[in-house]
């Protein structure tokens, strides 16, 4: 890759309804970032798209309707901005406004030294003023020695004939700025690059995996060997009739030992509405689960996980009814694991106990603390620091996890600051997640007055975990 500055990239095509990354204001755009490698230099790409609908159009002198935003991308390093990209991103001019059906995409390019970042994203409409968004995350830029790039999601491709900002690997890629596929999704594309410092032949396996259960799904599985330095992958599996759920699409780099080396891994998420979820009792292990108090706690302990929807549901059903609470408890299940319903439901349970013993306080379970909540909903952190009977402040956790979905470098701080055992989430950088934002405010004015310099404070761990 070339040190001279990209061209900007606009693409067309029809309007997705599902987010990477989904704004929540009237403007609904997705953002999604990768990371690639090109000639030992690292590099990654970002790719915006924008719902024509969200958009103000003004007309033009020849009697079309066109909108315009204006984007603005910082990467951040150590409080200090490295690189700026300021950019105008216009819509295709249109007859009508009045029905709009597609998304407008654009895909950038950029070139950064080795470190850790924090990259800002801000998005104006230009025609309503009052109409601004913002996002920001945490990039990890390093060179890929030996190992796999992102996996990037591809709507469509077609062989290069000209370079251009969306060749990669001999293919023009136009990217999928989404991981849900719905029903009409009957194809998932990925691209993904291999590199090595040694031409040792190795197994490329790529599959879909359930979350659940962490096992390949049915023959959802390709291999090709590979015995080259560099390796650039286009995948298409056929996803017609994979079942409603949550699924990692998974590559690994295997050894002659048949030992997996290097791995990359990325969650889609498929709702296949013409596959019908006709449910038969008998003979499933819900129809041995007859007591109505055990289904009611099994359908709580589902909390942690359900969406807005389900929780909803759950509040609405007949808990006198044995056989609406199996249905819903046994569809709950099924709809996230097919094909090991049973096996998922036990996993969990285990780590709804594990929770229980460690955060419970006495008044109530661990399953409906931050903390159970958080590690039900995301696994194991990476690390966790503690500090008991900290001077000068509250006792505290830091949790950091490497990853979670997309998002890398995620920390949750929890602070105690009522009765024992009882700590709440009060500070996150993980998306989505509700924060107390002037709690580092009040940190800085209520604690480090009597700091003591023997101690660590929650933010030493937040900015250097364990």
């Amino acid at each position: 890759m070339t040190k001279k500055k990209f061209k900007k990239y606009l693409l067309i095509c029809l309007f997705l309804l599902v987010d990477v990354f989904c704004f929540s204001q009237k403007i609904d755009a997705r953002f999604d970032v990768a990371h690639f490698q090109s000639e030992n230099t690292p590099y990654i790409e970002t790719y915006l798209s924008v719902n024509g609908n969200g958009v103000t159009y003004v007309s033009k002198p020849n009697g079309t309707f066109q909108a315009q935003l204006s984007v603005n991308i910082e990467f951040i390093k150590d409080d200090k901005i490295i690189k700026v990209d300021k950019y105008i991103l216009s819509s295709p001019e249109i007859n009508d406004t009045s029905f709009i059906d597609f998304v407008f995409l654009d895909q950038q390019r950029y070139q950064l030294f080795e470190g850790d970042y924090n990259l800002r994203l801000r998005i104006k409409d230009n025609n309503n003023t009052s109409e601004e968004i913002k996002h920001e995350q945490a990039i990890k830029i390093k060179s890929i020695n030996n190992g796999f790039s992102d996996i990037q999601l591809v709507e469509s491709y077609s062989k290069t004939k000209d370079k251009n900002i969306l060749s990669k690997g001999s293919y023009d890629l136009v990217p999928f700025i989404s991981n849900l596929y719905n029903t009409a999704n009957k194809k998932l594309s990925c691209y993904f690059e291999y590199y090595s410092e040694t031409d040792e032949e190795i197994l490329i396996q790529i599959s879909i995996i359930s979350q659940s259960t962490q096992k390949i799904v049915n023959d959802f599985v390709k291999r090709k060997k590979c015995k080259s330095m560099f390796d650039a992958s286009l995948i298409t599996f056929s996803i017609e009739n994979l079942p409603s759920g949550t699924y990692y699409l998974n590559i690994d780099a295997i050894n002659r030992n048949n030992e997996a080396i290097h791995s990359q891994k990325r969650k889609f998420y498929k709702i296949n509405k013409d596959i019908k979820n006709e449910f038969v009792f008998d003979n499933t292990f819900i129809s041995s689960i007859d007591n109505k108090d055990t289904l009611k706690q099994f359908i709580q302990f589902l909390h942690p996980l359900q969406s807005s929807v389900e929780n909803i549901q759950a509040k609405n059903l007949d808990y006198d009814n044995v056989e609406m609470l199996q249905k819903y408890f046994y569809r709950f299940w099924h709809d996230r694991d097919p094909f090991n319903t049973e096996e998922s439901w036990k996993n969990y349970h285990n780590q709804v106990k594990l929770v229980n013993k460690e955060f419970t306080n006495g008044i109530i379970d661990g399953y409906l603390s931050d903390r159970g909540r958080i590690y039900l909903s995301y696994g194991s952190p990476n690390s966790r620091s503690q500090e008991i009977m900290p001077k000068g402040f509250q006792p505290f956790e830091v949790w950091h996890y490497y990853s979670i979905g997309n998002e890398r470098d995620i920390k949750f701080i929890f602070s105690n600051d009522k009765m024992p055992n009882e700590y709440r989430l009060v500070y996150t950088n993980k998306f989505g997640e509700i924060n107390d934002k002037d709690w580092l405010n009040r940190f800085e004015e209520n604690y480090y007055n009597d700091f003591d310099e023997g101690k660590k404070s929650p933010i030493d761990y937040y900015n250097n975990p364990n």
